[in-house]
């Protein structure tokens, strides 16, 4: 897509092989939400594939991981609601 905007409908007839990413950069099921917010920030990425012994076993995107925060915000909000009524 990236591509596809730099130079037009003329990359279309090209090879993938022209236009793909060459150094994909994945992230584990074992890393942290923490490090997939630092891996998307720092490469610029929207998504990132999970990979495990070698094979693709998901895909995770920015989406996924503001969705995860928002749900956790919320939570600490209520968590302290809770804590503020008992005390």
């Amino acid at each position: 897509m990236r591509v596809l905007g730099e130079r037009g409908a003329g990359v279309l007839d090209e090879p993938v092989s022209q236009v793909m990413t060459r150094k994909v950069v994945s992230c584990k099921e074992t890393d942290t939400v923490a490090e997939l917010m630092e891996m998307m920030t720092t490469g610029k990425f929207r998504h990132l594939p999970v990979v495990d012994n070698g094979k693709v076993v998901g895909l995770i995107s920015i989406g996924d991981i503001v969705k995860w925060r928002v749900r956790e915000y919320e939570s600490e909000q209520e968590a302290l609601r809770d804590y503020i009524k008992t005390a």
